[in-house]
């Protein structure tokens, strides 16, 4: 499905499932926290704002799938010149080679029928739909190869040449950025778990003692102390998250 990748949509089932999580996740804290679901209660007045971050999350995973699957694009339209094809049946190919690995779902075999059918049914020409592509996926390589094409165009020169050499490069560099991103995914996990230790030590002493914590649930120093741990714990979380956002 073509259109602005840096906004992401949630379906209906997509929304339904974020709001369950949510909620099941507020309860938890709730009940942990305050042996309450009242401030659970109180914590959807902030869905809104949560799906904000949720949309954003699955945007940043749907332009990395794409990454990916352009990586393989430009692989292809690279072998297609190699054997003397046009731009557009470089395209056509590229289709073709990316609903066979990703599916006939996948952002960016539909992105080539989308391309095919400007430069087909509007006269479009191939650096117009490159350049419309970079735009709305708001991936840099992407705009890097563009540019490389529209020099090539400009200035006359030898196009398959520069467009193997820029697919080799581009390609070593998306390979690259995946590694590191997979080294930051695991350390984000690990923050992940860590943050919601305190959680699981609350459930574990009210399951082992749970007298021992009455005075955190039911005296008012109890409570502002309880409060104090979840907003320790909640923003212990948002520093992981923001550390471990690194921009490659």
């Amino acid at each position: 499905m073509t259109g602005d990748y840096n906004d992401y949509i949630l379906s209906k089932r997509e929304r339904a499932a974020f709001v369950l999580i949510l909620a099941l996740s507020l309860c938890i804290a709730g009940y942990a926290f305050y042996e309450s679901l009242i401030p659970a209660a109180a914590g959807m007045i902030g869905c809104r704002k949560a799906e904000r971050v949720f949309r954003n999350y699955k945007a940043a995973c749907r332009k990395n799938a794409l990454l990916v699957q352009f990586r393989d694009f430009l692989y292809s339209l690279s072998s297609s010149f190699a054997t003397g094809r046009h731009m557009s049946e470089a395209i056509e190919e590229a289709g073709e080679t990316l609903r066979e690995i990703y599916g006939e779902n996948s952002d960016m075999a539909a992105e080539t029928g989308y391309m095919l059918r400007r430069i087909r049914e509007t006269g479009a020409t191939d650096l117009e739909v490159l350049e419309d592509f970079s735009r709305r996926s708001g991936l840099e390589d992407a705009e890097d190869f563009t540019q490389v094409f529209r020099a090539c165009r400009e200035t006359g020169g030898n196009l398959v040449q520069a467009v193997n050499k820029a697919a080799l490069i581009i390609g070593e560099k998306i390979n690259i950025e995946r590694e590191i991103k997979a080294t930051v995914s695991q350390k984000k996990l690990e923050g992940r778990i860590i943050t919601a230790m305190p959680v699981v030590i609350i459930f574990f002493l009210q399951i082992m003692s749970a007298d021992y914590l009455d005075v955190m649930y039911h005296t008012l120093a109890g409570r502002l102390i309880m409060s104090a741990a979840l907003g320790l714990t909640l923003g212990a979380s948002v520093i992981i998250e923001r550390i471990t956002e690194i921009e490659v």
